[in-house]
């Protein structure tokens, strides 16, 4: 995560630099569509920037100007797709840097565009003609600079969830042997109090066995006895 925040920091800084050359850039595309004989509409879309750029400039601050311009709206898509393959569940219409990619696409319409508080890049265009043609241009870095760091925001409470709910469940699984250590503790007195009766079951019966009969003298009525 921390070498995520370098890189944006390291793409806002080149942001700031191309900041401070907004009057050029604009120069650059007022000179572009002059020669490219389209100076009625807005810019609209990074595709015809670049058309610009290939067919149009013949000045070399021109040029650098523009190629500042689209290199780092390149390397502002590029570093969204790597958030995106970081927090896969980005997917939805609503999500900041499902909104970040599209913004940044060659043909997304960027003629009503325009960065509000405390961006001030609209603003500095010197005219109400100026604002209605670049409005849209010179707003899309600030906006995608603003979704990209909310999307850091986002996937770093993510993260931190993830961890916390990994420390929790380690806790439990901590806690599990001793419960189980127990309910054998249990069972094993259960089971020796089970065999305790058991043997109580099967002792041998205490009570008196029956003594065994005497024989006696057989019976010998009074009188004679010679004959016996």
């Amino acid at each position: 995560m921390n070498e995520l925040k370098a890189a944006l920091r390291h793409l806002d800084q080149r942001y700031s630099l191309f900041k401070q050359q907004q009057f050029t850039f604009v120069t650059a595309l007022d000179h572009t569509r002059e020669n490219a004989h389209d100076k009625i509409q807005p810019v609209s879309t990074l595709a015809q920037v670049q058309n610009y750029l290939d067919h149009h400039c013949n000045n070399t601050t021109d040029k650098r100007s523009l190629i500042m311009f689209l290199d780092l709206c390149k390397d502002l898509s590029e570093f969204c797709s790597q958030l995106q393959d970081i927090n896969p569940k980005s997917c939805s219409p609503d999500d900041v840097l499902e909104k970040c990619k599209v913004l940044l696409s060659c043909n997304n319409d960027m003629r009503n565009l325009r960065a509000k508080y405390p961006h001030d890049e609209v603003n500095h265009l010197s005219c109400e003609e100026a604002k209605h043609h670049y409005g849209g241009v010179v707003s899309i870095l600030p906006i995608a600079l603003d979704y990209l760091k909310d999307g850091i925001g986002i996937i770093e409470l993510a993260q931190y969830e993830a961890a916390k709910n990994n420390r929790y469940a380690q806790c439990n699984k901590r806690e599990e042997p001793k419960e189980n250590k127990d309910s054998s503790t249990q069972t094993a007195v259960l089971q020796m109090k089970d065999c305790e009766i058991t043997s109580i079951k099967w002792k041998p019966s205490t009570k008196k066995k029956n003594k065994p009969l005497i024989s006696k003298t057989p019976w010998v009525p009074s009188g004679k006895t010679n004959g016996l």
